[in-house]
């Protein structure tokens, strides 16, 4: 594994940090696109047995839990940036006594 010098470093946990926010907000609004688009109807008249209405709420309320719940990854991520940036600094100062 390759060392990172502190600047590189900083930039690459905030690039990360950056593009798991914007994946997290871009699979939100396509499942949700996608799932508002769905026509329980037909499905259900075209198949007998539990309806698809059921299962699709049940996928509704776990992607609820999800979604709900993901945003802690990106509190995590902050959290090793800050604390990666603090054992930084006392890194250099104990290098300059």
């Amino acid at each position: 594994m390759r060392k990172l010098n502190e600047e590189n470093g900083n930039v690459q946990i905030i690039l990360m940090a950056v593009v798991a926010a914007i994946v997290l907000a871009i699979s939100i609004v396509i499942v949700y696109s996608i799932l508002g688009g769905i026509d329980y109807t037909s499905i259900d008249a075209a198949l007998p047995g539990t309806p698809c209405a059921n299962a699709s709420d049940a996928l509704q309320t776990n992607l609820n839990t999800f979604y709900s719940v993901s945003p802690i990854y990106l509190v995590v991520l902050a959290a090793v940036g800050i604390i990666s940036a603090i054992m930084m600094v006392m890194v250099t100062r104990g290098k300059k006594k």
